[in-house]
């Protein structure tokens, strides 16, 4: 009969968070990689190396307008015999369009990763718990969550019964700790509550929940004798197999692909997003570095110089979405392009308190 403590579970599932997020990178860039390949012959456009469509594929994946600012620039940089400015963007937005359904599924890993990154989070009592809430709950609330989280780490589980309850009272913990569940009363002081608390809506915690239950039960249920089959897998497991298989779309079916992609309103976006590369280009060559620090730590910044304090509160809302699903470890980065402004941040082992210092710093130097 298998037996694991809940922080042996907990070290696993990290592990496997992992590893699947490299997996599902590897994967959707080597079809990518391809797909470009025979596009590029197909589309009778000079041959190039494996490396380069590798690279084409790793740019056009980067989310946001600095990954389609990458695919643009290292078209335009590639000598293939297409002189026409026409051409040259006509390959950049069918590329764009090709990897649109690669794209999906590293969407599927990020947000099935954020679902679950938040409740290991909160089994994380000596640092990312503390960390993270620390700003929202007040000590004797802080230190009764990280009671109850040591508990989970120390419970043993022996059998699938206990398996299941060990996942659901993680994330029960998760929605207390966020508000989740006193929001879902949806009186005026728990509302009032959740919103100070809160760091995951009442409509997302549902959410969470089921990713991080489908994600626990997929790596480690087969340990406790639990079979998940093939059709209640989550849909990026399903995703990661095909590719895994080696399944791969036929040229037919990636000219059908291009037609659908190109006419869907979140393509159209990123595609008028192209006829801005001159902008955007401009300004990354116009940008301002400052190294400088907070509590000893090394904060970089990067401004162009049309950043405006509009552009600044952007940026600032941006940071504060990014950093609810930041580990609380490592590099804190975070970019934001917009028109013809760029913000850039980096710190090492952000906190909440640094958020509001490095707005005021912003402030203080556009």
């Amino acid at each position: 009969m298998a037996e694991m403590t809940g922080m042996q579970i907990k070290e696993r599932l990290e592990r496997d968070l992992g590893f699947e997020a490299n997996r599902a990178r590897l994967l959707t860039e080597a079809a990518a990689s391809s797909e470009i390949a025979t596009y590029w012959m197909r589309k009778g456009l000079e041959e190039q190396d494996e490396k380069t469509y590798l690279g084409l594929a790793k740019a056009a994946m980067v989310a946001g307008l600095a990954g389609r600012q990458k695919l643009s620039e290292l078209i335009y940089a590639l000598n293939f015999g297409a002189t026409k400015r026409g051409l040259l963007e006509e390959v950049i937005l069918e590329i764009s369009a090709i990897v649109f359904e690669h794209q999906k599924t590293i969407n599927l890993s990020r947000n099935r990763a954020s679902c679950v990154n938040a409740h290991l989070n909160i089994l994380d009592p000596e640092r990312s718990l503390p960390q993270v809430y620390s700003a929202y709950l007040d000590s004797d609330e802080l230190k009764k969550f990280v009671s109850r989280s040591n508990l989970l780490l120390k419970k043993v589980v022996t059998s699938a019964p206990e398996f299941v309850l060990w996942v659901k009272s993680a994330h029960e913990l998760l929605a207390e700790i966020s508000g989740g569940e006193q929001s879902e009363n949806g009186d005026g002081d728990n509302a009032e509550s959740s919103s100070k608390k809160g760091l995951i809506s009442r409509k997302a915690i549902t959410t969470y929940y089921k990713q991080w239950e489908l994600f626990s039960l997929e790596k480690l249920g087969p340990v406790f004798s639990i079979e998940i089959k093939e059709d209640d897998a989550s849909p990026l497991t399903a995703r990661l197999n095909s590719l895994e298989e080696g399944a791969s779309r036929t040229w037919t079916t990636m000219l059908g692909d291009i037609t659908e992609a190109k006419s869907s309103a979140v393509f159209q976006k990123r595609a008028n997003a192209v006829t801005e590369r001159g902008t955007i280009s401009s300004a990354s060559r116009h940008l301002d570095n400052y190294d400088l620090e907070i509590n000893g730590r090394p904060l970089k910044i990067q401004l162009s110089s049309r950043t405006s304090e509009d552009t600044v509160n952007q940026f600032v809302k941006a940071m504060k979405a990014q950093f609810l699903v930041y580990a609380g470890k490592g590099p804190f980065n975070v970019s934001l392009q917009s028109g013809g402004s760029i913000v850039t941040v980096s710190l090492l082992s952000a906190s909440k308190t640094d958020l509001k210092k490095i707005e005021e710093i912003l402030l203080q130097l556009i």
